[in-house]
């Protein structure tokens, strides 16, 4: 398959996780929430995410790529002190973008953590889906569809939801924690993902992930709205409470 052709449909599949993801969470709070700040870090995820990703497709996908391809089993994972750093340096960069004085001023550390995050992931799972897609050897068409429309699909969300956590707990005053226990999630998070590039069915276990994630990453948002939001917001949601209960007796 033609690179310029492969490259389209990773792209596309990463651009329809990021807004999967975008409208799992951030549509729920639309107008609660600085929406020109949430913007801004896509634009930020967008090139973070693409220096991280293009640094640990050569660094770390690539090696245990051709380590495997060659004959090891692909449970050994990437090299382990190589990832480490990558993840220490991808949860740090993101938390100096998530502690500017915009983002501290407007609490907004979980929105814009949730955008950041689906942006990076994006470009994460571009990479993965094109190499797979373009990868040589024993992967049927199956595996190398279902497995990247899996990475394009998913990994924003993933990443997303980590991103969220990482700026819940900066909300909380958890500095150097957040950055820290981002950095240990990403690193499973990343082994999982590389896992994943030659056991597909490890997804269902993402999968399982997300759906358990969901209610907390609500509750996550929630915590980032500011009292004057959250009084608008329970005003709203009783309106609409009210209004779909006055259908259902209309109907009946």
């Amino acid at each position: 398959m033609q690179e310029a052709v492969v490259f389209q449909i990773a792209a596309l599949l990463a651009l329809l996780g990021m807004g999967l993801a975008w409208r799992g969470v951030m549509t729920q709070y639309a107008g609660f929430y600085d929406l020109n700040l949430a913007w801004s870090h896509v634009l930020w995820g967008f090139v973070l995410g693409a220096v991280v990703a293009a640094l640990e497709f050569q660094t770390l996908f690539i090696p245990y790529y051709e380590v495997v391809v060659g004959g090891a089993p692909a449970s050994q994972g990437p090299n382990l002190l190589v990832l480490l750093w990558f993840v220490s340096m991808h949860s740090a960069a993101a938390h100096l973008i998530l502690r500017r004085a915009k983002v501290r001023e407007a609490s907004a550390q979980t929105t814009s953590g949730w955008a950041l995050g689906a942006a990076m992931g994006g470009m994460q799972g571009l990479f993965l889906s094109a190499q797979l897609l373009n990868a040589e050897g024993t992967f049927d068409g199956a595996h190398r569809w279902l497995g990247a429309a899996a990475f394009g699909l998913l990994f924003p969300r993933l990443e997303g939801t980590l991103t969220a956590w990482q700026g819940h707990l900066m909300l909380q005053g958890r500095r150097v924690g957040a950055v820290v226990r981002a950095a240990v999630w990403r690193m499973v998070l990343l082994s999982l993902a590389y896992y994943a590039f030659f056991q597909p069915l490890i997804w269902m276990a993402a999968a399982v992930l997300l759906l358990s994630m969901e209610p907390r990453v609500s509750a996550w948002v929630w915590d980032g709205l500011s009292p004057q939001a959250k009084r608008a917001l329970r005003r709203v949601r009783a309106e609409r409470a009210r209004e779909q209960r006055t259908r259902e007796r209309e109907e009946e």
